[in-house]
């Protein structure tokens, strides 16, 4: 009797082994804390290393919320609830493919820890005063979904760079596709680096928009708004990868970054 149980035993095992499919292809997220993941640098941007080999397909394994670019710098990423978006120079939000290549990627697997609403109308600075004054310490990074109804709001975009590349982030940003949008609804997804970071991020708030339709997107440059709901993410975690790239291994990061910041 002993011996049949384990025959039975050992039979259902390796039945159910042959119930999983050989093929099935599982993406397990690497971090579901309070990380903050980047890819590349801020300094190898301002260089002008617009190519990395991170690929969209891999960008959803380490957060559900991001924001960045793609290879060419070809417009601004935006990811918001695990969907990656792509608002190139036109200005008109396009579906991304998991192959496609990014050069640079902030993210993280957003946990909302605090909360606030604001009725009043704001604009992009009387908003980031508030949020300085709801931090816990001003030494941490913190991540962002803020959903409001904009009055106004002014988008930017980046024109694809062809190689060899020839234009620094610095000269290319003041000539940068804007859009402005009126009455319109949507989630702006980003983050807050303290002073310290130095080269490796930008300091600062760091935002790029979705409309609740999908249709516009962009890096958030100015607005007026209402009805605000700020969902914030304490990051203790700070993790980047560097680009494994012929670009990269030469690259000389002396230059520093010009342009003005918020």
């Amino acid at each position: 009797m002993k011996y049949n149980l384990l025959f039975l035993f050992f039979a259902l095992l390796i039945g159910g082994c042959k119930l999983m499919p050989k093929n099935e292809e599982k993406i397990e997220p690497v971090n579901k804390t309070n990380e903050f993941y980047h890819y590349s640098l801020w300094a190898a941007l301002v260089n002008k290393i617009y190519d990395g080999t991170l690929t969209a397909k891999e960008a959803k394994t380490h957060g559900d919320i991001a924001l960045g670019s793609y290879n060419g710098v070809d417009g601004e990423l935006i990811m918001l609830d695990g969907v990656l978006y792509q608002v190139p120079s036109s200005g008109k939000v396009k579906s991304v493919d998991d192959s496609t290549h990014i050069p640079y990627l902030n993210a993280t697997f957003f946990n909302k820890e605090f909360s606030f609403e604001i009725n009043n109308r704001l604009n992009y600075d009387s908003l980031r005063k508030l949020i300085h004054q709801h931090y816990p310490s001003k030494n941490f990074f913190y991540a962002f979904k803020i959903h409001a109804e904009f009055d106004s709001l002014k988008l930017g975009s980046m024109e694809k760079q062809q190689r060899p590349y020839q234009q620094s982030l610095d000269s290319l940003l003041p000539h940068r596709p804007t859009f402005l949008h009126t009455n319109i609804s949507g989630t702006m997804v980003g983050f807050y680096c303290p002073d310290f970071i130095g080269d490796i991020n930008a300091a600062g708030f760091h935002l790029h928009f979705l409309s609740d339709d999908k249709k516009v997107g962009g890096h958030v440059m100015e607005f007026t708004g209402k009805n605000f709901k700020v969902d914030m993410d304490k990051l203790t975690s700070y993790r980047f990868v560097l680009p494994e790239t012929n670009d990269f291994d030469t690259v000389n990061l002396y230059k520093k970054f010009q342009y003005g910041k918020k």
